[in-house]
């Protein structure tokens, strides 16, 4: 008998407890299933479907609603007061032409000669966008000062108007009139507001300016006032130079001119193609057309653009030559000359609201470029002053948001990752009954090949593609999940094809099924686990915009889950057709049958000799 306090007594007989439970649990998992396996290969082959199809269907709808879930129809900013500062400061010139050339680069814009003219008489400089680096995002930094962050315009399918306070708003104030001429719809319509505001997410932006047959019928009846005294949309070539010549007649104050042919062959050839460079040609000498006669000794043009372009086309990420975009001022009250670094788009707002002798819109976060500017030091001074008391406000509010915000992702997350952890236990679980009864088996080497070839081709393809994990990796326009789901039907074709290679080798029926229901298993463990950890840490509706890698990732494994799913949806419902056909199928039994017999000989000739 052990004495109690025996150490070594009591190690060696935790020892032999733990062999023992080891042995016991090799055993449970490599017992000989029982007879009826079959019939529980096909039950779990259909169990395993069914999983297969709400895994696909809900991974499905949460990346069709990516995009979406990014927006905020109405953001902390825009449900405060605007904090409107009236600096006192002169008026600096007569007429302000805003133009933003829409996917243009900075060293694509170098070349042109409009443009080169304007610098040789005011301000060569350079301009930062503001990520996620999509076109309406930037022209509501362009024209309120709140970058995409606290804007909650965060993608072009951002489809409500922006209540936040912008630089027509403060024109329009003073008493000035604005206009607008654009060849691309959503910038005017972007900047519609409701005369309810409770009206708001019952409007659609894009429906109301280019619907369809069934659109057109459920176009709310609401009362919208606009931002634009005169708003003219011509998409036709040459249209945006009658557009402005005729607004320019009338003498608008503030005139805001997009044009877009720069960023369509962007798209549709990249940055790096001779398309594109024809098109930045083009649009320089739309501009000298649009803008010849303007008096600069009276009048002030500022030229800028809302992104670049890869050289393979696209824009959305953090890379220099997507963020990096030509800030060009010329005219009155421009400093000839002067140089600046670290402009951003949300300077230019307040900076033009300079020019025209109005206070900055009152939501915005940038500053006055006022070293840019003909001002006196007092006055310089003074739009500094300015700007400080508006950021002092501006500034708290988007911090108290986002601590809110946090604070309730947080609070999320621990019940989130309680669920991801019972969802873990779940499938292994029934992973591993399903093993013991017959109608799941583990074959390493199916696992190896089944298993990871959606994984490889998916995320190959989108390295291919270029800029690897950004959102800039997709030249098309389009929906990121959308464009990545293109990718993933190869990988669901790879799934099928290596999947059925793999499980060549298994003669009996049963003995296929229960291996392909157990690369099911696993395959949804590794695909299910991840996307559900991205659940629980970043749920929607995005309060934060997630990062440049997030942004692709979190759709690319929603996009992932969904054809994973249905991948194993596809491969399995054919298993199960095979062996149910060949089941009933004379023929198939006496070849069954014929190499059963031939075994039992093999094993009797073995045992003989």
């Amino acid at each position: 008998m052990t004495e109690q306090g025996d150490p070594g007594a009591g190690q060696g007989g935790g020892a032999g407890d733990a062999r023992r439970r080891r042995a016991r649990w090799r055993a449970w998992l490599s017992r000989t299933p029982a007879r009826g396996a079959a019939a529980w290969a096909v039950i779990a082959a259909i169990v395993l479907v069914v999983v297969g199809a709400v895994a696909a269907l809900r991974a499905a709808l949460a990346g069709a609603d990516f995009m979406y879930d990014l927006e905020q129809p109405r953001s902390a900013l825009a449900r405060t007061e605007p904090a409107l500062v009236e600096p006192g400061t002169p008026r600096l010139a007569r007429h302000v032409f805003l133009v933003i050339v829409d996917g243009l680069r900075h060293d694509a814009s170098r070349p042109l000669p409009y443009l080169a003219s304007l610098r040789q008489r005011g301000v060569d400089a350079v301009a930062r966008s503001h990520y996620p680096s999509w076109s309406r995002p930037n022209y509501v930094s362009i024209l309120t000062g709140v970058p995409p962050q606290a804007s909650g315009v965060r993608t072009n399918r951002h489809f409500t108007p922006v209540m936040l306070d912008a630089l027509m708003d403060r024109t329009r104030a003073a008493g000035l009139r604005t206009a607008v001429a654009s060849d691309n719809s959503p910038l005017p319509a972007l900047f519609l507001r409701p005369v309810d505001v409770e009206q708001l997410e019952r409007i659609n932006i894009d429906t109301m300016t280019e619907p369809d047959e069934a659109d057109r019928a459920d176009v709310p009846d609401i009362e919208l006032r606009t931002s634009f005294d005169d708003s003219r949309y011509a998409p036709w070539p040459g249209g945006v130079i009658d557009a402005v010549l005729a607004q320019r007649a009338s003498g608008p104050d503030l005139q805001v001119v997009l044009v877009g042919v720069v960023d369509d062959n962007g798209h549709a050839h990249g940055a790096a193609s001779e398309e594109y460079a024809a098109a930045t040609r083009m649009a320089d000498r739309t501009l000298a057309r649009a803008l010849a006669g303007v008096d600069l000794g009276q009048d002030a043009v500022v030229v800028v653009a809302d992104h670049g372009h890869t050289d393979r086309g696209g824009h959305g990420g953090v890379e220099p030559e997507v963020m990096q975009v030509p800030l060009v001022l010329a005219g009155a009250g421009v400093r000839v000359g002067a140089t600046i670094d670290g402009a951003r788009l949300i300077d230019v707002a307040p900076t033009v609201a300079a020019l025209l002798g109005v206070p900055a819109p009152g939501h915005g976060l940038g500053r006055t470029l006022t070293e840019l500017l003909v001002l006196t030091p007092q006055a310089a001074q003074a739009r500094a002053d300015a700007d400080g008391r508006r950021l002092a406000v501006t500034q708290r509010v988007v911090a108290r948001s986002r601590q809110s915000s946090l604070a309730e992702a947080v609070a999320r997350r621990g019940w989130r990752l309680l669920a991801v952890g019972g969802l873990v236990v779940l499938l292994l679980g029934t992973g591993l009954v399903l093993r013991r009864v017959g109608g799941v088996r583990f074959s390493w080497r199916a696992l190896a090949l089944g298993v990871p070839a959606f994984f490889i081709v998916y995320y190959a393809l989108i390295a291919a593609l270029g800029q690897r994990f950004s959102p800039s990796l997709l030249p098309a326009r389009g929906h990121l999940a959308a464009e990545l789901a293109k990718v993933g039907l190869v990988g669901v074709a790879a799934h099928v094809a290596v999947g059925w290679w793999a499980l060549r080798r298994e003669v009996r029926l049963s003995d296929r099924l229960a291996v392909a229901n157990g690369n099911a298993v696993v395959g949804l463990v590794f695909t299910l686990v991840p996307a559900s950890l991205l659940w629980a840490l970043f749920p929607a509706p995005y309060t934060e915009v997630p990062g440049p890698t997030l942004l692709v990732l979190i759709p690319a494994m929603q996009v992932a889950v969904a054809l994973y799913a249905g991948a194993i949806l596809l491969a399995l419902l054919i298993e199960v057709v095979v062996f149910l056909a060949r089941a009933v199928d004379p023929d198939a039994r006496l070849r069954r049958l014929e190499r059963a017999a031939e075994r039992v000989r093999a094993a009797r000739a073995a045992r003989a000799g």
